[in-house]
């Protein structure tokens, strides 16, 4: 598994959960709030290392 910062972690584990419990991943506010970051650009960022990393696949 490719190397992640404390915060990809935390996204990354927060969406597999929200997917096992609803079905469907979370909007990138929910993940925000979800991870403390307030500015939705950050999280944008951070999803898109993860998608370049090979952990998630965004359509």
């Amino acid at each position: 598994m490719p190397k992640l910062s404390g915060r990809q972690q935390a996204i990354l584990e927060y969406i597999k959960k929200e997917v096992k419990q609803k079905g469907y991943p979370p909007s990138v506010r929910e993940i925000g709030e979800a991870v403390g970051l307030a500015s939705s650009s950050t999280v944008h960022g951070h999803l898109a290392r993860l998608e370049k990393k090979g952990l998630l696949r965004r359509d």
